[in-house]
């Protein structure tokens, strides 16, 4: 028998104060060590950050955090004083303004950018855990905490997700009624953001509900997970990673005591998903879902075909388009919800067969073509533009056809055709993930269309085929 999920109201009110909750990575000149964090810390820092919050007239507080314990400490301080907590896609401090709407201050452990003006009150936490004296009394948990998430901006215009707190201790129980075996005992670990609903998920509250600590630093090379393991002989770890992770393994870098290994935010190649059974001894458990549904089906693919399985309490059917139709506890209401995936339907689950609209998988990040476009629209070098996606061997990036305005011209001139893209990219960099910066360009004095005022594509494809000059 698992034990069961404590709610997210009930976490701070557990009797064990000395229970490990996550760790911080710290480094001297001569090794590396790991600070724990305990409850009795999370009490602590969660009732001081409450203290500052009640004294702020703000009810909207957008998290953004690098590491995921303060992450975890700002959340949890937001249910206890009664505000909502908005997740960007993103931490660029600088994009926040486009969301000015739906957030009245902002909470982050990163620096703040100089010369930055942004309209509400900025918090910083860090050093907060510091901070001696006597740890005030929390209050009452405040009725039930709502996040609002958001598409990042590289991901078409932002678009605001409502998640209830039902909604995401619905997924929680979910996911552990199917994997709380493996989970019993292990540290988690994660290569992926907290700022999205699948890092927000499976590395920050479902350890936090199921006791399991977590590391509060994201790894960012394999390399880092391997030093992690062999400075940990024998201890049981899971790890939340992405197939871009998973894709770039190096074959030597094996590790022992994976318990549980998850993948998503894209397909995973089945060589990958082999190659990480054979490194970590688990194949990866990999989870099919989207920031507005949560969670929808899940796989092991012990085959390149292996269909995908719908969450236990979900249902899935196809629209007449072939797209689909979702029912799931994890929406906000009981309507069905329409996805742009189409699929197919088999006896023992639905395969995937891609997407109908503009939004592009790059590096397992969404970006969508539209949203660049406009992003280069608005640059003053820029009067006309499409983006499409090319391939680069086994590689996918993005091209973009411009016609320049007068300055654009003129900025071409001087630069040289290779420049130019480089201060072009440095130009969209404040808007845009790296992964959706184009990495090609090529100019034209007007856009084709064809006879019917469509955009030609396949001609647009064919202008990369000739070297930039």
């Amino acid at each position: 028998m698992s034990r069961p999920l404590l709610p997210l109201s009930q976490l701070l009110s557990q009797p064990q104060s000395d229970r490990a909750i996550a760790w911080v990575a710290e480094r001297t000149t001569t090794q590396r060590a790991e600070r724990p964090l305990t409850l009795a810390d999370l009490r602590r820092d969660v009732a001081r950050l409450v203290t500052r919050l009640q004294g702020q007239p703000v009810r909207r507080w957008a998290l953004c955090y690098q590491e995921s314990y303060p992450f975890a400490v700002a959340l949890l301080a937001c249910g206890y004083a009664g505000c909502q907590v908005v997740l960007p896609g993103h931490n660029r401090l600088a994009q926040l303004a486009e969301l000015a709407e739906h957030l009245d201050g902002v909470l982050t452990d990163l620096p703040l950018e100089p010369g930055l003006n942004l309209p509400w009150p900025v918090c910083s936490t860090v050093g907060d855990e510091t901070i001696e004296g006597e740890t005030p009394a929390l209050p009452e948990w405040m009725t039930e905490l709502s996040c609002v998430l958001f598409t990042s901006g590289s991901t078409g215009q932002p678009k605001a997700i409502l998640k209830s707190q039902r909604q995401l201790e619905a997924e929680l129980a979910v996911q552990w009624s199917l994997w709380h075996a493996q989970w019993q005992g292990g540290r988690m670990l994660a290569t992926v953001s907290h700022q999205h609903i699948y890092g927000l998920l499976f590395r920050v509250l479902l350890p936090l509900c199921a006791g399991v600590p977590f590391a509060s630093q994201n790894l960012e090379f394999p390399e880092q997970l391997c030093q992690w393991v062999a400075d940990h002989p024998g201890e049981p770890w899971l790890l939340v990673s992405s197939p871009a992770f998973l894709a770039r393994l190096d074959p030597k870098l094996a590790a022992a005591g994976c318990r549980l290994l998850y993948s998503s935010g894209g397909p995973l190649p089945h060589a990958a998903a082999l190659q990480s059974q054979q490194l970590f001894g688990a194949l990866p458990v990999e989870i099919y879902g989207s920031s507005e549904t949560g969670g929808i089906a899940w796989r092991q693919a012990n085959e390149a075909d292996t269909p995908w399985q719908p969450l236990p309490g979900l249902e899935v059917s196809q629209d007449e388009q072939g797209c689909l139709r979702l029912s799931s506890p994890f929406l906000a209401d009981a309507e069905p919800w329409l996805t742009t995936d189409k699929i197919a339907l088999h006896a023992d689950g639905f395969t995937l067969l891609g997407r109908q609209d503009r939004i592009v998988k790059l590096a397992e990040k969404r970006v969508s073509l539209d949203e660049v476009e406009r992003r280069l629209r608005a640059l003053d070098w820029v009067q006309e533009a499409v983006v499409l996606p090319l391939e680069q061997g086994a590689r996918q990036l993005l091209g973009a056809v411009l016609v320049l305005s007068a300055e654009g011209e003129r900025q071409w001139r001087r630069l040289g055709g290779g420049n130019f893209l480089l201060d072009l990219r440095q130009q969209l960099r404040p808007w845009l993930e790296p992964v959706a910066l184009p990495r090609r360009v090529r100019c034209v004095a007007a856009l084709p269309r064809n006879s019917q005022g469509k955009l030609p594509y396949l001609e647009l494809k064919e202008l990369f085929d000739v070297p930039l000059s």
